[in-house]
């Protein structure tokens, strides 16, 4: 069965990606926001030159940045936004990653509702900039050691009905649906609104995160199974920052996929 695959990386580890059969790269919007015009235009060329699709970006906002803060400037982060949707749907972005699990935290007590409103405000306009270019937001359901909103796709999928924005989808991190115990019925009952997969080693601590092997010590057949049950299309896509041989664990993680009968689109095998 064929299906899109990808690999979480930075600008320079294209060729490498490439190199080892995945179809795609999902890059990080904060290294595509820190380049000067120039450097920008040359990370686009190495970025097409490599053959990779570069459809999913993640993270709008800077990692640090929280948006209940009282110093959160709404008017300087609306033009980030803009220029970041418009400089990755040059690179061909179709898909943004809302994780930022600080950055849409929100505090306890009195300050929890007004907050509520921030949130939603920043997601509404991000929508807004992003259906211009075709670009499709996906909150990225978290857990609760590192977030306390939107903490499953049941969630997500309330959240976008609330907000009432079109192009507010889901997506699955692999990793915080197993720390939260969800059902993988959720998958199914939800497949239509679930536009990406991220798949690492669930069983290792935060922050490490390696590519799903084969013999890693996790049974990945109830994800990838449920996945073609669904016949799902968008990406699984590897959400890995700690390697042994960075080219020789790339590999293996296509090989977890063949013996599922997964195939990656731009692999003859």
């Amino acid at each position: 069965m064929r299906m899109k695959t990808s690999h979480f990386g930075f600008v320079k580890e294209a060729d490498q990606i490439a190199a080892a059969g995945y179809d795609g790269i999902e890059l990080h919007i904060k290294e595509i926001m820190s380049f000067d015009d120039q450097e920008y235009q040359k990370a686009r060329r190495l970025v097409k030159d490599s053959g990779l699709a570069s459809e999913v970006f993640d993270n709008p906002l800077p990692l640090d940045v929280v948006i209940a803060d009282d110093d959160f400037d709404f008017k300087y982060y609306t033009e980030y936004l803009k220029k970041a949707v418009d400089r990755t749907a040059e690179m061909g972005a179709r898909y943004f990653v809302y994780g930022n699990g600080k950055t849409r935290s929100l505090p306890e007590g009195d300050k929890r509702e007004e907050a509520v409103k921030k949130n939603d405000q920043l997601i509404v306009t991000l929508c807004e900039i992003a259906s211009q270019y075709n670009v499709t937001i996906m909150m990225e359901p978290l857990a609760d050691a590192i977030c306390n909103s939107v903490l499953s796709v049941p969630q997500a999928y309330e959240y976008a009905k609330k907000l009432g924005q079109k192009n507010l989808k889901t997506l699955l991190d692999f990793r915080w649906f197993i720390a939260g115990g969800h059902p993988y019925s959720d998958i199914v009952e939800y497949a239509d609104f679930i536009k990406h997969v991220h798949v690492d080693n669930p069983l290792l601590p935060f922050p490490e995160r390696r590519v799903p092997m084969l013999d890693d010590g996790f049974d990945y057949s109830q994800l990838f199974n449920t996945l073609k049950a669904i016949s799902y299309k968008g990406y699984i896509s590897y959400e890995a920052n700690t390697f042994d041989d960075y080219e020789q664990d790339l590999r293996k993680g296509l090989k977890l996929l063949r013996h599922y009968d997964i195939h990656p689109y731009g692999c003859d095998e």
